[in-house]
């Protein structure tokens, strides 16, 4: 796979996914001004703050609805606290629940002055102090239910929260989905191609405290996993960076005005994309250095946006062309055989545009388990056990339990798989799929009990030998995945079945927290069992019972819309 610069990055600028956190205590950059505390429930307008008279039990419940505005550190939710517990309580991580977080009834003592509330719920993942999703992967993806207690106690004569739970408790309801209260937002950092990466946060933050918090984040740099893969232009000196929200929007940044030419772009265009996500609207930017304007030289000016880095920095990638196999032969988009290409015995195909000609080079898999590249016979040790996929001039494949890289004599290398999390499953690696930017891959590993699951790992390229490091389960062991794509840079589309169920498409990102209700892919229209899958931004097309459909309107059509099915297996995307 070619790696493309920005790749879906304007459709991922649009994507909206909740997701909550607090503002973290060690965060660097201050917000610039003054921010009055909101006691108000954005969503419906109506002023949240204790009431007198309430009982316990609808004091948690008050609380928990007023921990869902993180604005000035939880401030309208503290209204709800003692004032030794306000001072206490650690707001800074985010527990998801399957469900909205609902209160039990109240334990109160025999004198009434102190109560216990029980909220219990199924947590379904949770975000970091630096917004990081990490998804529950017991059983479902639910986890056991567990029990958060409230300890409360009388204060002059009205219920206070004297022991809250540490860190906020929301629904999964207000974390995905776009009416949700939290929303997705990305962090850019470059890769060593000098493409630009989208790194997934969450927040519950608006305006001039969310440009704050984007800008600390950013300083603070990429999530562990992609921190080897992933590099920044902030210089080591901003520590004490600060944003002013404006026209224009000010950022200040020590040490910003000594750095090389190529930095100062590169740091503009991680500012210009992070900060363009602010959901108002926003002023050019411009770049300070102890209070004196940094000159751009991509912009040709000391203001800069994203309009006026676009051409010089990202370029959106070129749409690919979708082949499949039918009966052995490749086919073009059009059901016609791709002409000069294999013909014959083939199961699956990798393709990819040589840059110096209009001709596709075409890695193929046989019903034998042999990878042919061009005329080039894949020299593996045992036959392959899942598609090819082009990496550069190289071909990765699975076969058994290990990955390979290709090159395009037949040479087979292995590539290490190292994981932060625990040893890797004793699998069969059926599918593997580099990222558009190709700076992550994503691995379907079947267990010796049959049912494959989804990997995500970091592709470490600047090392010789290349190879994978932080590979983490992103799917639910009792989810069978048996095919994925990457749809963009941040999100990918799975085949998956719950036990029990049929296998339909499933939308994850790329952190492993699901897509909204609105995001998920009907059944609709489908005939016969899903098989494998292909997707290009909002594009999909899949292989169900030997024919082609695609997503259309929220229903699966024919392929190409034809009254007529169209046969055929393994649909792929020429990169």
């Amino acid at each position: 796979m070619s790696r493309r610069a920005g790749a879906g990055l304007l459709a991922l600028a649009l994507l909206v996914l909740a997701g909550c956190t607090g503002i973290p205590a060690s965060s660097a950059p201050k917000v610039v001004g003054t921010v009055t505390p909101s006691a108000t429930d954005s969503s419906t307008g109506t002023v949240i703050s204790p009431q007198p008279g309430v009982s316990p039990t609808e004091m948690v419940r008050e609380y928990i609805d007023a921990s869902l505005d993180a604005e000035a550190g939880h401030s309208t939710a503290r209204q709800f606290l003692t004032a030794s517990a306000a001072r206490r309580w650690q707001d800074n991580t985010t527990v998801i629940l399957s469900s909205k977080p609902t209160p039990g009834d109240a334990t109160i003592s025999t004198d009434e002055q102190r109560a216990v509330v029980q909220v219990r719920g199924r947590r379904v993942g949770q975000l970091d102090p630096s917004g990081a999703f990490s998804p529950i992967l017991k059983g479902t993806g639910t986890g056991d239910e567990e029990s958060f207690e409230f300890h409360l106690v009388r204060v002059s004569g009205q219920w206070r929260i004297d022991d809250p739970p540490p860190g906020v408790l929301i629904g999964r309801s207000d974390f995905a989905g776009f009416s949700s209260r939290y929303h997705q937002y990305s962090l850019y950092f470059f890769d060593p191609q000098q493409v630009l990466v989208p790194d997934l946060r969450y927040t519950s933050l608006n305006g001039q405290a969310l440009a704050s918090w984007l800008l600390a984040q950013l300083l603070a740099g990429p999530r562990p996993e992609l921190a080897q893969t992933l590099v920044s232009a902030v210089p080591a000196q901003a520590v004490k960076s600060s944003v002013q929200i404006g026209n224009p929007t000010i950022v200040e940044m020590p040490g910003s005005g000594q750095l090389l030419t190529r930095d100062r772009n590169n740091l503009a265009v991680q500012l210009a994309f992070t900060l363009d996500q602010v959901p108002f609207s926003l002023g050019p930017l411009e770049l300070t250095d102890s209070g004196k304007p940094v000159r751009i030289p991509a912009a040709q000016s000391v203001q800069f946006s994203k309009a006026s880095l676009d051409d010089s920095s990202v370029s959106p990638p070129p749409g690919g062309s979708l082949y499949f196999v039918r009966d052995g032969a490749l086919l073009d988009e059009e059901a016609k055989p791709a002409s000069g290409q294999p013909g014959h015995n083939l199961v699956s195909v990798a393709l990819r545009r040589q840059a110096s000609a209009q001709s596709l080079q075409v890695a193929a898999l046989t019903s034998t388990g042999q990878l042919e590249i061009g005329t080039e016979q894949g020299r593996l040790p045992q036959p392959a056990t899942s598609r090819p996929e082009w990496q550069d001039d190289n071909v990765w494949i699975g076969a058994g339990s290990h990955l390979y890289r290709v090159a395009a004599d037949g040479t087979a290398s292995p590539i290490s798989l190292t994981s932060q999390v625990g040893p890797l499953p004793n699998g069969t690696i059926t599918a593997v799929r580099l990222s558009p930017d190709g700076d992550r891959v994503a691995l379907v590993i079947r267990g010796p009990n049959g049912i494959g699951n989804a990997w995500v790992g970091s592709v470490i390229s600047t090392t010789s030998p290349v190879r994978v490091d932080s590979l983490e389960q992103l799917t639910p062991p009792a989810l069978a995945v048996t095919d994925l794509a990457w749809a963009d840079a941040a999100s990918l589309m799975l085949v998956a079945a719950e036990p029990g169920a049929e296998a339909r498409v499933w939308p994850f990102y790329s952190d492993g927290a699901q897509r909204g209700d609105e995001d998920q892919l009907s059944s609709a229209g489908l005939r016969g069992t899903l098989t494998s899958i292909a997707a290009q931004g909002q594009e999909v097309v899949v292989s169900a019972g030997g024919l082609l459909y695609q997503y259309i309107n929220r229903s699966w059509v024919n392929y190409l819309a034809k009254d007529a099915t169209v046969p055929g297996i393994n649909p792929v995307y020429a990169s």
